[in-house]
């Protein structure tokens, strides 16, 4: 159950009906588990698994439905989500898929079959295809569940498995240890390997599951960045469904912020300044920030580091400078320049403007002076969102992109921390922006605050040109940080 920073950037997933074979009638099993934060119940997760009729005989489609009622600064949220998997009644996972999209927005529709040995995965209707590598040995939805009843497991035991995870369309590895029981229960942690891609790297959440005496899951502990540890307990339908009070919902978008010791005068005109960083349980800790341009990591000590913010100024081109990566220019499923809704906002923003620098600053301006504030705005393609014109830093991120691309400027956004003030106390939260190469130098824009340009109050966690995604996977690396991060300003450059 890999939510983690989904539910963090107030990311709902709708459940609709099920993607792929329609199950039948004929439910064989059934279960309802409460989910509590802080144990106050916010939802629950609803699983079934139904048999199914196949050309090659019976199968196993087991589903399940998380439903969360949330709140993100103060706005209602609902986070619903419905996953699952097709297996053969020997345990061998034939297909997957995964519904979701919040609500009023756009849904993203996974579906997998295994053919020749691979999962055929096609999201969007086909739009993006892989072909990912598959064994026996991959476990679904339904045999995880009655796996330890078969193992029988005791006490000091530790294997690995595997579990295919929708939201990052990849093969898990899980590493099981079973540890001493607590109350009469057995515990069991189940904790991810890392996983790596281009530019990119995810540590997937741990989970905490605990046995009955029947080996069968009772209570599970998953962990949501940005909201914390979810219990779950299995209970009856009437119990898990019973509705909560607004006032009692967890609100998301408080937890994600990091306070500092002092707060910064002028901090989005800020030039440089000096942070102390403190990253506990993240395995590399100066690995989950950039280092590059825009910032640089210092003076490291264990788990703690300096991390010297100066953000790009403009400058002549650099002699020999590299060429962008031709993906920052593309049209792609979240920034689709190609649109013509896009197309147009974007030629008339720039008018008659000839410079680059000119022109992306143009589009940062428009966009600030054109969008709403809106946090319950659905994320989707910028082209959604030239059509509203509404949502939070990450719709304002991905429209400049957008507008920069149609006009011929590569653009990508950057995630990570910028000052905010929360309460009259100073804090850091979680915050999107965009970067745009010109003269061969990426330099940073915000149009949420549509100054032209960024500070260094602007703390840089990674970059992405959301090429050939259809999912949130760039905003993942937000993940190794939130609840785990430690900020104090050590010392700055005063504005002018």
């Amino acid at each position: 159950m890999t939510t983690a920073l989904l539910v963090s950037m107030g990311v709902v997933m709708l459940s609709g009906g099920s993607v792929g074979a329609a199950p039948s009638d004929e439910v064989i099993e059934e279960s309802w588990e409460m989910a509590q934060v802080e144990g106050v119940k916010v939802g629950f997760l609803h699983t079934t698994v139904h048999r199914i009729a196949a050309e090659d005989g019976k199968r196993l489609r087991a589903t399940a439905e998380l439903d969360l009622m949330l709140k993100r600064h103060n706005t209602p949220l609902r986070l619903r989500r419905l996953w699952g998997a097709e297996e053969t009644m020997g345990g061998k996972v034939v297909g997957v898929f995964m519904r979701q999209g919040q609500e009023g927005g756009r849904q993203l529709v996974l579906a997998g079959r295994l053919e020749d040995g691979r999962m055929h995965v096609r999201i969007d209707e086909g739009r993006i295809e892989r072909w990912l590598r598959w064994g026996d040995d991959v476990v679904g939805l339904y045999r995880l569940e009655h796996l330890f009843q078969e193992r029988k497991p005791k006490p000091g035991e530790s294997w690995t498995l595997k579990r295919y995870d929708p939201t990052y369309n990849a093969v898990v590895t899980l590493r099981v240890a079973v540890k001493q029981r607590e109350e009469k229960l057995l515990r069991v942690e189940l904790t991810p390997e890392p996983l790596e891609a281009p530019g990119i790297k995810v540590q997937p959440p741990p989970e905490v599951w605990w046995l009955d005496e029947r080996f069968a899951p009772v209570r599970r502990q998953i962990e949501l960045e940005g909201l914390g540890a979810v219990l779950l307990t299995r209970t009856t339908r009437e119990t898990a469904t019973a509705p909560t009070l607004p006032r009692q919902w967890a609100d998301i978008g408080l937890k994600t912020l990091v306070s500092l010791n002092r707060p910064l005068p002028r901090p989005y005109a800020l030039r440089s300044a000096v942070y102390r960083i403190q990253l506990s349980g993240v395995g590399d800790p100066a690995s989950a920030l950039a280092h590059d341009d825009h910032q640089e990591i210092c003076n490291r000590q264990g788990d703690t580091f300096e991390l010297h913010v100066h953000p790009v100024q403009k400058s002549p081109r650099r002699p020999g400078s590299e060429t962008p990566p031709a993906d920052c220019l593309e049209s792609c499923y979240f920034i689709d320049c190609g649109d013509v809704q896009v197309k147009e906002l974007a030629r008339r923003a720039v008018g008659t403007e000839k410079d680059a620098w000119a022109k992306a600053r143009r589009l940062e301006r428009w966009v600030k002076q054109n969008m709403q504030v809106d946090n319950a705005t659905p994320l989707g393609p910028a082209s959604a969102t030239a059509r509203r014109l509404r949502g939070d830093c990450r719709h304002y991120a991905l429209m400049t992109a957008a507008l920069c691309r149609a006009q011929g400027i590569p653009a990508r956004t950057a995630i990570g921390l910028l000052y905010v003030e929360k309460g009259g106390r100073p804090k850091m939260g979680f915050h999107m922006w965009t970067e745009v190469w010109i003269d061969g130098q990426w330099l940073g824009l915000d149009a949420t605050l549509g100054l032209g340009g960024v500070s260094a109050a602007h703390l840089k966690i990674n970059d992405h040109s959301w090429h050939d995604t259809a999912s949130l996977t760039p905003l993942l690396p937000v993940s190794r940080i939130l609840g785990k991060i430690t900020v104090t300003v050590v010392r700055y450059t005063a504005p002018d």
